[in-house]
């Protein structure tokens, strides 16, 4: 059964977590554009066999918990690291915000939020006079595209105030920082806005996230075998705090390569998840991709448009739609980062998949 516990970490170990993700995503490869990887010791071209591919993970990437590549819905290739299985949950770290924004999505569909309403608009109780007055223009698209425009995460610029005495600190903090940059004008990989992007969410639909998740998406997709810290507001962690299987990371990325459907039901709109994963801005660092709503989006070594949901130590749901394919990873770290993973590994393999190719497991229709 999935569980749903306070969050055992303080702001600063979270703080911690989540600042380091730029040390361990997406660390340039080489790749050649034939999409072979180049040998490190003659230079010469050489590409993954999938007969031998399992072998040469566990050599080469130890630390691998697990890799899942479906052709469509259906899983052709899957790889276990040591004392990991198709059952053993994963820390999802910054993933968490792409699933967020599903939820973000769900909810505007049944008409609980729209993007261009303002922050004011959701709860105008909490906005006083130690609130700069320009975060009153911060609409929910802004924090989804993360240019809300607040300064860097610093406690230092924190007024509390005494309005703020018996209120959990971080969500005062959240909104209470000051606004540097008009909003929905600059991208800043600002975690703490993925916090505030769940405040708004409970605010919205007046009602436990944590219920509305396992209602409105997980259950439909049979994700039974997951955890999602909230805070002691019980509002889910936005930036960090989801658990989910290898497999179950797959669903996530099929749905959206679906636009939004599972089973023959609309779970998300096909407009939202197109929308999701739109460039809206530049994006910027740490991963120096495009960003659309809480989902990097870029294009493969070939040139193609492909969109992924990235976290510390290598996490990863990477989609690449004209190819109908969808890659999940789940690591404790990726020598040279998940990016080198997916250019060296996963797409040449993939590539060599032949179209009739056995299908191991059907995730949904």
């Amino acid at each position: 059964m999935p569980a749903h516990p306070t969050n055992p970490l303080d702001a600063s170990t979270r703080a911690g977590l989540v600042a380091a993700l730029a040390l361990s995503i997406f660390v340039g490869s080489t790749v050649l554009a034939t999409g072979q990887v180049a040998n490190n010791a003659t230079g010469e071209a050489t590409s993954p066999t999938l007969s031998n591919l399992s072998a040469s993970l566990h050599e080469k990437y130890p630390s691998l918990r697990a890799l899942v590549i479906a052709r469509g819905n259906c899983v052709a290739f899957e790889h276990y690291g040591k004392n990991i299985g198709m059952e053993t949950q994963s820390p999802m770290y910054s993933v968490t915000k792409s699933v967020l924004s599903i939820l973000v999505g769900i909810a505007i569909d049944e008409g609980y939020l729209h993007p261009n309403e303002r922050l004011f608009e959701i709860f105008p109780e909490e906005f006083d006079e130690f609130t700069d007055p320009r975060a009153r223009d911060i609409t929910v698209r802004d924090v989804l595209t993360k240019t809300e425009g607040f300064a860097e995460n610093s406690w230092g610029e924190f007024n509390m105030g005494p309005r703020a005495s018996g209120k959990a600190q971080l969500w005062r903090w959240m909104l209470n920082r000051r606004v540097v940059h008009p909003a929905g004008t600059r991208f800043s990989y600002d975690n703490v806005g993925s916090d505030l992007l769940s405040v708004v969410l409970s605010r919205a639909i007046k009602q436990r996230a944590a219920d509305y998740a396992k209602r409105k998406l997980f259950e439909p997709l049979r994700i039974d075998n997951y955890t999602w810290l909230s805070d002691s507001e019980g509002h889910l962690h936005g930036e960090i705090g989801l658990n989910i299987t290898a497999r179950d990371m797959a669903k996530i990325g099929i749905l959206y390569l679906q636009h939004g459907q599972w089973d023959g039901k609309q779970i998300v709109s096909d407009p939202y998840v197109r929308e999701s994963i739109s460039m809206h801005n530049s994006g910027g660092p740490p991963l120096n991709a495009s960003y659309g709503y809480q989902w990097w989006v870029s294009k493969n070594p070939a040139g193609i448009n492909a969109y992924f949901a990235a976290g510390y130590r290598g996490q990863l749901i990477y989609v690449v739609p004209e190819q109908n394919l969808v890659i999940a990873v789940a690591a404790d770290s990726i020598p040279g980062g998940s990016q080198k993973l997916i250019h060296d590994v996963a797409l040449p393999a993939a590539a060599q998949l032949p179209a009739t190719a056995p299908c191991i497991v059907q995730l949904g229709r």
